[in-house]
C-alpha cells in the first residue's frame, strides 16, 4: 500500500462519520419538529393527553403547549395547544382548554355554543357535549363555588371524530378535578346521544320533536313549513330547535323559531338549582315545581329523578309576530311542550 493511500482512507472515514451524524441529527430534528415522538405524554401541566389531542386535531405535526396547569383560581385556568409541521401543506390547528363558571340554566341554554341541535351529548358518570369544534364537561359538585364549573375545549379546525373528542374532553375534566382534589371522573364518557340527522327535517304533526301528542298547529304562521333538528327523545340530555322554512334573513333563520330542551341528568338539575332567583311554584299541570323562569323549571317525577324542561323563543318568532300578530304570546308556548315532555320522558306527577 502506498503512503498516499494510507493518508487518504482515514479522511474518507471521517467524512462517513460526519454524514452519519448529519443524518441522525436531521432525523432527530424531523422527529422533534414534525412528530410527537419526543413530546411528553401529558401537556398543560399534566391536564391534557398528548395522544388524545394528536388524535383529535386534524393532520400531522408537533404539539406545543402554552399553559402550566391549574391556576391558583381554578376558573382562571387556560391552556393552548398548537399542532404544526414544516411539511408543505400541513397547516396549523389549535386547541384551547378553559375552566370557567357557567350559570346553571345556561348549561343547556338555547344561546350557548355548541348549538344544542348540533350537539352530541353524554351523561351518566360524566355530563357534557361535543360538536365538531367545541366540547364541554361538567365538573363534580365539590368543584363548584357559587355556580357550576365546566371544562370547555375548543378547536380552530373540525375535529377528527366526536367519540375521540368526547374522550379528550372527559379525560381533561378528570385530570382537572383530580388536580383540584374536588372529585372523581372517569377517563371515558358514556355513549354519545347525537342529533337524529345532519340536516333539519320536516316535523310530524302530533309527534313534533318526537314528543308524544305534541303539535304546533296554531303556534306558527298558517301554511308555513316547519323543520326540526336535535336528538331523539327521550334521552338524559335532549334538545329540539324548530325553524320556519321561510324567507327569513340568514341570521334570523339560524336563531330559529323556538328551542326546547329537557334533561333527566341529576347533575344538570343540581346545576340549574344554583341559578339565581330559583323559586317554588305550580307547573302548568298543577304539580309543584322549581321555577327558574316562567319557561324553565324542574319537575318532580313520580318515579326516578327530576325532569328539567325549558323553552326559548328565537328571532324568527319575533319577526313572525310583526306580520302575524295573531300568533300566541310567549307564555303560551311552554305549557304544551312541558306536558308532552313529561309524558315522553316518563315523568308522571307525584301523587298526593
Amino acid at each position: 500500500m502506498s503512503t498516499a493511500e494510507g493518508r487518504t482512507r482515514p479522511a474518507w472515514r471521517g467524512w462517513a462519520v460526519v454524514a452519519v451524524l448529519v443524518v441522525v441529527v436531521a432525523g432527530l430534528l424531523h422527529a422533534w419538529r414534525n412528530t410527537n415522538v419526543l413530546t411528553e405524554d401529558r401537556l398543560c401541566g399534566g391536564l391534557v393527553s398528548a395522544e388524545e389531542t394528536d388524535a383529535v386535531l386534524p393532520g400531522s405535526g408537533r404539539l406545543d403547549a402554552d399553559g402550566a396547569g391549574l391556576d391558583d383560581d381554578l376558573t382562571d385556568t387556560v391552556c393552548r395547544i398548537k399542532k404544526s409541521s414544516v411539511a408543505l401543506g400541513s397547516g396549523e390547528s389549535e386547541l384551547t382548554v378553559r375552566v370557567w363558571e357557567e350559570q346553571g340554566d345556561d348549561l343547556i341554554g338555547a344561546g350557548r355554543s355548541p348549538a344544542l341541535s348540533t350537539t352530541s351529548f353524554f351523561s351518566g358518570k360524566v355530563t357534557g357535549g361535543v360538536d365538531t369544534y367545541t366540547g364541554w364537561a361538567l365538573l363534580p359538585e365539590k368543584c363548584w363555588d357559587t355556580q357550576p364549573v365546566i371544562v370547555r375545549v375548543s378547536t380552530t379546525k373540525p375535529v377528527s371524530g366526536r367519540d375521540a373528542f368526547a374522550a379528550l374532553v372527559t379525560d381533561t375534566a378528570r385530570a382537572v378535578a383530580a388536580a383540584a382534589k374536588c372529585g372523581d371522573l372517569p377517563e371515558k364518557p358514556g355513549p354519545l346521544v347525537s342529533p337524529v340527522s345532519d340536516e333539519a327535517r320536516p316535523v310530524s304533526e302530533g309527534q313534533v320533536c318526537r314528543l308524544d301528542g305534541f303539535a304546533v298547529r296554531g303556534q306558527v304562521p298558517t301554511g308555513t313549513k316547519v323543520l326540526e333538528a336535535g336528538q331523539k327523545a327521550p334521552a338524559d340530555l335532549w334538545s329540539c330547535k324548530l325553524t320556519l322554512d321561510d324567507r327569513s334573513r340568514e341570521s334570523v333563520r339560524a336563531d330559529g323559531f323556538i328551542t326546547y330542551t329537557a334533561s333527566k341528568d341529576p347533575l344538570i338539575a343540581a346545576a340549574v338549582r344554583k341559578a339565581p332567583g330559583t323559586s317554588k311554584g305550580k307547573a302548568p299541570d298543577g304539580r309543584e315545581a322549581e321555577f327558574v323562569s316562567p319557561q324553565a323549571m324542574i319537575l318532580p317525577c313520580a318515579e326516578g329523578g327530576p325532569l328539567y324542561v325549558t323553552s326559548e323563543l328565537g328571532l324568527q318568532y319575533l319577526e313572525a309576530r310583526k306580520s302575524h300578530p295573531d300568533l300566541p304570546k310567549r307564555d303560551a308556548y311552554f305549557a304544551p311542550f312541558m306536558k308532552a315532555a313529561a309524558k315522553t320522558f316518563d315523568c308522571a306527577a307525584p301523587t298526593g
